[in-house]
């Protein structure tokens, strides 16, 4: 299983669902009846797990995101970024991923999705949570 896949349709489907504002378990059960869907079983698990999660623990990911971005409110910045910031937020307060992993992931997808100061807001924001 690539987690790293696993990770960017996460953060797609996170993504869709601030587009559309539309329910996770919506965006998701979409998700499984397209072409483009992942079709392993692990990936397909972890996505599900992730999702369920987001929603699940959404305030606390919020708070603690609104409490780590400086000079800005989580209803001003982009879609890219609210969607990078919850699927790692996430990770980093539930799951028992190593910090570091997150991390750079997350950054390298901010590189690719985002503008060019992107990935230095979203390792700005999760270094501070992460050194509080």
């Amino acid at each position: 299983m690539s987690r790293r896949v696993a990770r960017e349709e996460l953060f797609k489907l996170v993504f869709e669902g601030e587009i559309k504002e539309e329910s996770t378990k919506e965006i998701f059960d979409s998700y499984l009846t397209r072409d483009e869907a992942l079709k392993n079983e692990n990936e397909i698990a972890f996505i599900k797990k992730y999702m369920e999660g987001i929603t699940e623990n959404n305030s606390e990911i919020l708070e603690t995101i609104s409490d780590n971005i400086t000079g800005w409110s989580f209803e001003r910045i982009g879609n890219v970024e609210k969607a990078l910031l919850k699927c790692s937020v996430y990770e980093i307060l539930f799951e028992d991923t190593p910090r570091e992993i997150v991390i750079n992931e997350v950054v390298e997808l901010a590189k690719v999705y985002g503008d060019e100061k992107t990935s230095e807001f979203i390792n700005g924001v999760l270094a501070k949570i992460v050194n509080r």
